[in-house]
C-alpha cells in the first residue's frame, strides 16, 4: 500500500530488501547514483571492522576483575588440594586469588582476576562453568536450586545433609549482625574427626557456617578436653557448633564419603 510504502521509505515492511537504519530509500538521487548519503548531505564513510592488529591490541590489555563468590561452594570451586583451580591457572595463565577465611563477608568471598583481556576472559568463563558445577554438586544431580535451602537461603551442603541424619538441627533465631565469640570444647580424642584429613572436615565447616575457627594445638592442650574458638554472626557461630557436634558422630572416614577428599 502506499501508506506502508511511504512510511518505510519506499520498501515493503515484509521486503527481504528492506533498508538498514540510515540507509536511502529507493527515490532519493544518492540511492540511483549508488552512493550513501550521510544525515548532513555529505557522503557517509564506510563502517568496516577495526584492524585485527588493532583487536590483537586489546586483547594484550592488563585487566583485573573482581566479583563475589558465595562462600557455601568455595571448596567445591577450588576442589581437592586446589586442584580446580590450579588446572584454570595453568590452562589460562592468568592470576587468580581467592580471599582467606578472614576475608569472609557476608557469605561471600572475593575473587580476583588478573592478567591480558584475553587470559581473564579465557579464566572468567571456567571459573563461571566451575561455579555451576559446584553448586550441581551441592544440590544433587536434578534437584532443582530452590529445593533444597539451608540457614538463611543457602544451599545445603553435602556435610550439612549428612549431619541432620545423625544429629536434628534447629537453626538459631538470633539476627543480630554483631560478630560474636564463643568458645566450646570437644573431647581431645575427637579432634581427628573434627579436623579430617588434610583438614577437609574443618574447611567445610568454615565454609559452611562463614565463620572463624581456631582449634588449640597439641601443645597447648591441658587435660582430656581441647578447646575451639568461633567467630562469627551468632546464627553462624551456632552453625559452626552444631556442625562440629555432628562430624564427631560421623564416619572417620567422612572426609571421603563428603566428597571432600579422593581416594
Amino acid at each position: 500500500s502506499s501508506g506502508i510504502n511511504a512510511e518505510y521509505g519506499g520498501y515493503s515492511k515484509d521486503s527481504s530488501t528492506y533498508p538498514r537504519p540510515g540507509s536511502p530509500s529507493p527515490g532519493t538521487p544518492s540511492a540511483r547514483a549508488g552512493g550513501r548519503m550521510s544525515p548532513r548531505g555529505g557522503r557517509a564513510r564506510s563502517r568496516s571492522p577495526p584492524p585485527r592488529s588493532i583487536l590483537e591490541e586489546f586483547m594484550r590489555e592488563d585487566i583485573t576483575k573482581e566479583f563475589m563468590l558465595d562462600n557455601a561452594i568455595t571448596a567445591n570451586v577450588i576442589g581437592p588440594k586446589g586442584s580446580r583451580i590450579s588446572a584454570i591457572r595453568q590452562q589460562t595463565t592468568a592470576i587468580i586469588k581467592i580471599g582467606d577465611d578472614d576475608s569472609v563477608a557476608e557469605g561471600k568471598r572475593k575473587m580476583v582476576i588478573s592478567g591480558t583481556l584475553k587470559e581473564v576472559m579465557w579464566a572468567f568463563n571456567a571459573v563461571k562453568r566451575l561455579i555451576k558445577d559446584a553448586e550441581d554438586e551441592i544440590r544433587g544431580p536434578g534437584v532443582p536450586g530452590e529445593a533444597l535451602q539451608g540457614q538463611g537461603g543457602a544451599p545445603v551442603s553435602k556435610m550439612m545433609e549428612q549431619a541432620q541424619t545423625v544429629l536434628p538441627f534447629t537453626p538459631s533465631e538470633d539476627t543480630s549482625e554483631e560478630p560474636v565469640d564463643k568458645d566450646i570444647t570437644i573431647p581431645n580424642k575427637n579432634v581427628g574427626q573434627v579436623l579430617g584429613r588434610r583438614a577437609a572436615i574443618i574447611s567445610e565447616i568454615r565454609n559452611t557456617s562463614n565463620c572463624k575457627i581456631i582449634i588449640e594445638k597439641d601443645g597447648e592442650v591441658v587435660g582430656d578436653d581441647r578447646k575451639i574458638k568461633i567467630t562469627g554472626k551468632p546464627k553462624d557461630v551456632h552453625l559452626a557448633e552444631y556442625l562440629i557436634s555432628a562430624v564427631q558422630m560421623m564416619p572417620k572416614d567422612a572426609s571421603y564419603k563428603l566428597g571432600l577428599l579422593q581416594h
